[in-house]
């Protein structure tokens, strides 16, 4: 019994005549679509396709069967799209990153699906990492994470950088001075739980250690954009979470002699956990994200 899913399939590729795009139009990666693909074929036991220098060419099998199941392919399509219930959608995400960068995600995801509902959990990577192997994760935005383990159906979607400063108050001594590493190891620096991508990007970037530093405090971003604006400590944050204090000139970025590498954020998905709203909720944010 042929799996009505690699039908539909089929039908998606037969139509669009490239990968590519059949992949995009599935929310699959391309690899899968050949994959599945492949599979149909080894349960038919026919050739179907041809990938050529201008795409797909259906053989003379593959003709016959995209004629014969087009329409019931679409005619399901149709029905599912009708009788279907949306489910919730559960994204692990920082407390710091919906406030400062994703809430215009959830607003436009809402806006075109007022039926649906995402609940946050906000938990350490790590044990969010788990919680999407084991499915009760959909989605997790974040930061690239560092120590992420391998697993073959975690996938990680790159959808940009984020720059990591070092920031200071208006009338810091720090603001029009050249800073160097040995300025800062001696003076307080403000950062995130030392757990998180923030502190090992930094640590890595200038390939120091915690232990070189005289005096880290950790606390969360509301915080450190507080304390630091009201002391001569200096804090470590992502710049385009702190955009607004410093349009406002409350905050200024500290000019390095060394340089803190930019840090990958995106989304990471179970490619074996992928519905409808899901896909939806996908585009949405590549959308949304792109165009800001």
């Amino acid at each position: 019994m042929v799996n009505l899913e690699l039908y539909k399939i089929f039908v998606t590729v037969a139509n669009e005549q490239n990968l590519t795009r059949a992949s995009e139009k599935l929310n699959l990666t391309q690899p899968a679509v050949t994959k599945h693909i492949k599979n149909l074929e080894n349960i038919l036991q026919v050739k179907l396709l041809i990938r050529s220098n201008h795409g797909i060419i259906l053989t003379n099998q593959g003709q016959a069967l995209y004629k014969d199941i087009k329409d019931a392919t679409n005619l399901l399509t149709n029905i599912e799209t009708k009788y279907y219930k949306t489910r919730d959608i559960n994204l692990g995400i920082h407390s710091t990153i919906i406030n400062k960068i994703f809430s215009k995600c959830l607003s436009e995801y809402y806006k075109k699906n007022p039926t649906s509902k995402i609940n946050t959990i906000n938990h350490e990577n790590e044990q969010m990492l788990l919680e999407l192997k084991n499915k009760e994760l959909d989605i997790i935005f974040s930061k690239k994470i560092s120590t992420r383990g391998e697993n073959k159906n975690i996938q990680f979607i790159k959808l940009g950088k984020w720059n990591e400063v070092l920031i200071a108050n208006e009338n810091s001594k720090w603001k029009n001075k050249k800073v160097t590493l040995e300025d800062i190891k001696n003076v307080t620096i403000y950062m995130p739980k030392r757990s998180s991508e923030t502190p090992r990007n930094f640590f890595h970037s200038i390939d120091c250690k915690y232990e070189d530093f005289k005096d880290i405090k950790h606390m969360t971003y509301t915080t450190i954009i507080e304390v630091v604006k009201n002391t001569n400590g200096i804090g470590l944050v992502t710049k385009e979470f702190v955009s607004e204090e410093i349009i406002k000139n409350d905050l200024c970025i500290l000019d390095t002699e060394f340089t803190i590498r930019p840090i990958e954020f995106g989304i990471y998905i179970n490619k074996d956990n992928k519905f409808e709203d899901l896909k939806k909720f996908i585009q949405i944010i590549k959308n949304t994200l792109a165009n800001n």
